[in-house]
């Protein structure tokens, strides 16, 4: 009897010992069906009840996990690999504040050793956007385990989000450097790269992340991202396409392609995709917006100002859209409306460069002369090219007088006519 006892422990083991293999392969079914066994045998293997969970988790099965979580925990209470696991399935469900009790279980059962609950709890952090508590605890998780490259590219992704790029490119250099074959360093670094302009090495991150993982939406999304700032439309959209066929229900990537066909002079190509893009998130504000800047390319300025007034309706604060209003009416010459919506971009975000650029050019339409030298004074300061800007409509001072009837002022006309050589010598 003892000896068929001893049989019946060796075989649970046995069970479970694979389906752990099996598990980390992300051979989620074929795991839990050795777990399954495994818990026949001996229904009190806190363990197998514990990677189970993990497996159903691997499956986004939440609820199953979080029952064998529970499982395991009664069978052991002090078990803080399950409050941890049992975390990571309530930061699934995206119940934020259960996820961050079982951490806090967790890390008191094992404060001093248990890097990846720190981690994890950082990761909930970042999600509600407590940004400094993240980072507290991504450093934690590294004091703990040195060479803990997830923890590194999670601090870099949160100094991201706040902005602070050179800290961000520390951490991902770290992560790179412990895992040379980390793909989500490589895409945070291009982040990086991409939003401080330096393109070529944002490039070269991309790229590297994709051939570790081919399937890497993200990156493509981030190439594309980058080809259209340098407005190479035809290589983003080469990507936002690989992208597209990889994940053909994220509403994001048809609104990006979508701006990259308006910018490559396709504004038709554009509309089927911000079309796209709103039947999958109806209520998402950025398509709206550039299907009306795509409708104002094509004419249709009523059409324009329905699609902002719907953004406007999302997202009252979404200041592109008010300036986007702003352009259509001034094309329409109602400068007083455009005035105000322009004024209502700035108001929203004050550093607006192209809000102050055209408020100033609305004000010459009005004769109002030191609201518009102000206006074109300060875009000038704020690096817009503001004759660029004024010949877009007008092909030099005396073309817009000619048109209007209005005779410029002086100090007016020469900030927007280019130096000839000789003033420039």
């Amino acid at each position: 009897m003892k000896h068929e006892s001893v049989q019946k422990e060796k075989l649970a083991d046995n069970y479970c010992s694979r389906g752990n293999v099996r598990y980390v392969l992300k051979e989620f079914d074929l795991a839990i069906e050795d777990f399954d066994k495994a818990l026949a045998l001996n229904p009190e293997l806190t363990f197998a009840y514990s990677i189970r969970g993990n497996a159903y988790r691997g499956k986004g099965e939440l609820d199953r996990a979080i029952q064998d979580y529970n499982t395991a925990i009664k069978l052991d209470p002090n078990y803080a690999y399950a409050y941890n696991d049992r975390g990571n399935a309530y930061h699934g469900k995206g119940e934020l504040d259960r996820a961050i009790q079982d951490y806090n279980t967790a890390i008191k059962l094992r404060y001093d050793d248990f890097a990846e609950a720190y981690n994890n709890r950082g990761n909930v952090y970042r999600d509600k956007g407590e940004l400094d508590r993240a980072i507290q605890d991504y450093n934690t998780a590294i004091k703990l385990r040195y060479d803990f490259a997830e923890a590194y590219n999670n601090l870099g992704d949160t100094y991201w989000d706040k902005a602070e790029f050179n800290r961000a490119l520390n951490s991902y250099n770290m992560a790179i450097e412990l895992d040379p074959k980390f793909p989500n360093a490589y895409k945070g670094r291009g982040n990086c790269y991409r939003t401080l302009g330096i393109f070529d090495q944002a490039i070269q991150d991309y790229e590297k992340a994709i051939r570790l993982d081919p399937n890497y939406v993200t990156a493509y999304n981030g190439l594309g991202e980058v080809y259209s700032e340098k407005a190479v439309y035809n290589l983003a959209i080469e990507n936002y396409n690989k992208a597209i066929e990889l994940k053909p229900d994220c509403a994001l990537l048809y609104n990006n392609r979508g701006v990259a066909y308006r910018c490559n002079g396709e504004p038709d190509r554009a509309i089927e995709d911000f079309n796209k893009a709103i039947e999958l998130i109806p209520d998402f504000e950025q398509p709206y917006s550039n299907r009306g800047v795509a409708y104002k390319d094509k004419g249709k300025l009523d059409r324009a100002i329905k699609d902002f007034n719907k953004t406007i309706k999302i997202n009252p604060m979404y200041s592109d859209a008010y300036c986007n209003r702003g352009n259509v009416y001034y094309h329409k010459r109602d400068f007083e409306r455009a005035i105000e919506n322009y004024s209502k971009a700035l108001e929203l975000k004050g550093d607006y460069v192209d809000a102050y650029c055209h408020r100033g050019q609305a004000y010459l339409h009005l004769k109002e002369w030191l609201k518009a030298i102000a206006d074109i004074s300060v875009a000038k300061a704020m690096g817009a090219d503001i004759i660029g800007s004024f010949h877009n409509d007008y092909a030099s001072v005396e073309d817009f007088e000619q048109k209007t009837g209005i005779q410029l002022p002086d100090d007016i006309a020469a900030l927007l006519t280019q130096p000839t050589n000789k003033e420039n010598e």
